[in-house]
């Protein structure tokens, strides 16, 4: 954003509180000008992006030099670093003065120390584990992968994706629910017997809504057979066909919203090319009607090698 917009976005900002919905409410009545005269209009600009961050100490460990946050206090340090071949463990570490020890902030001359930094830490998703006085979010998590991805059926037959995150599923295990919720009824019948403020608010938000029942669930590894009719799965593993479903058989590769990937138990490189696609040595699902467009159905392999139905 070009410095002058930047600035005019900030007091636009500021005059809301840093609230940006009114912000933006704002600007249908009170649009923001670009001149003086008021004769051009605002309509579109690069935006701010929410960062996180996180403390570090600047010691002969300290790595994250091009994540700084405070650019003059990057370029301080960087100046730094390059009067050492960038090695942190000697340019950060007690500079010898003739009989003295003295810190390297001393040796360049700063009016004060720099004990610690802020850094970008690239996360575009976190979640919240601890609340000052106020009731503000000061500390945070990285919540993980994916646990699993469940899809529901609601009364009507409407099929539903729900994604639960590995920090999810451990604050599933914590409040005593089933990590892997079959039917959600029995869960919120559960929390409101309890009452609903035994929970945080924000735990109870991830949950699946009422009413539905889970049609199947995927985790990382877990093993399918795609592409086969329901009455050919029964038939091949009462027959004990092993072969005819070696062929259909997949192991979940990925899971993230409404994006699946299975690769065939085989495959050993993780090749997606097209004659990958074309071979179907993989698929890549993005929509639950061409997910169960390929009749996914679960099943377990135990260390002998029999396949158990799920």
């Amino acid at each position: 954003m070009k410095p002058y917009i930047k600035t005019l976005v900030e007091q636009r900002l500021e005059k809301f509180e840093n609230d940006a919905k009114k912000a933006l409410a704002s600007l249908k009545k009170d649009p923001i000008y670009l001149d003086k005269e008021k004769s051009k209009i605002l309509e579109h600009g690069t935006c701010f992006k929410e960062e996180f961050v996180i403390k570090y100490t600047v010691d002969v460990n300290f790595s994250k030099v091009d994540k700084v946050v405070d650019e003059h206090i990057k370029q301080i340090l960087q100046a730094r670093l390059q009067k050492f071949d960038n090695k942190p463990k000697e340019a950060f570490k007690d500079v010898q003065q003739g009989e003295n020890s003295v810190k390297w902030y001393v040796d360049e001359g700063l009016e004060r120390p720099i004990l610690s930094v802020r850094c970008f830490t690239g996360l575009s998703a976190v979640v919240p584990v601890k609340k000052d006085g106020q009731g503000n979010s000061i500390g945070f998590v990285k919540p993980g992968n994916n646990h699993h991805i469940a899809i529901y059926t609601d009364k009507d037959g409407k099929k539903s994706e729900h994604v639960c995150t590995f920090w999810h599923a451990v604050e599933r295990k914590k409040y005593g629910i089933p990590v892997v919720i079959k039917n959600s009824d029995e869960v919120w019948t559960k929390i409101w017997e309890q009452a609903e403020s035994t929970y945080p608010e924000d735990f109870l938000e991830k949950l699946p809504p009422a009413n539905l029942e889970m049609e199947l669930s995927m985790q990382q590894n877990e093993m399918f057979v795609l592409g086969m009719t329901g009455d050919d799965i029964k038939t091949a593993i009462e027959n004990k066909d092993y072969k005819k479903i070696s062929e259909h058989l997949y192991r979940v590769q990925k899971i993230a919203k409404k994006n699946y990937v299975f690769r065939h138990h085989l495959e050993t490189q993780l090749n997606d090319d097209n004659s990958a696609k074309q071979g179907n040595r993989f698929y890549l699902t993005q929509s639950l009607p061409a997910l169960f467009a390929l009749n996914p159905f679960k099943i377990k392999i135990d260390y002998l090698g029999n396949i158990i139905k799920l």
